[in-house]
């Protein structure tokens, strides 16, 4: 049975083969994202022996590919807005 999202989207319910690439899907999503933690760790820890300390990480998402103090959305293609980064949000910092 077809569902309507907020947004007033018709949802259709997911096909036996759509569930079941969904399924496969979901697995790959979390190696790729165990991966970028890993990535982030040792960016993170390559900059700290280097004498870098970074703005907190409760109040900031620094760029770990330049020195850009805060990760400013809406820039273009999800990239940091601000002008001297412009890196991916994938770049930054973030929290688990």
């Amino acid at each position: 049975m077809p569902v309507t999202s907020p947004g007033g989207t018709i949802l259709q319910d997911p096909t036996d083969a759509q569930k079941k690439a969904f399924e496969e899907n979901e697995p790959d999503f979390r190696r790729l994202d165990e991966e970028m933690h890993r990535v982030r760790d040792t960016a993170r820890a390559r900059l700290t022996d280097s004498g870098w300390s970074g703005p907190d990480a409760g109040d900031h998402i620094p760029c770990l590919s330049c020195s850009c103090p805060d990760f400013q959305p809406e820039g273009p293609l999800g990239r940091c807005r601000r002008f001297s980064c412009r890196h991916s949000m994938i770049d930054h910092d973030l929290p688990r």
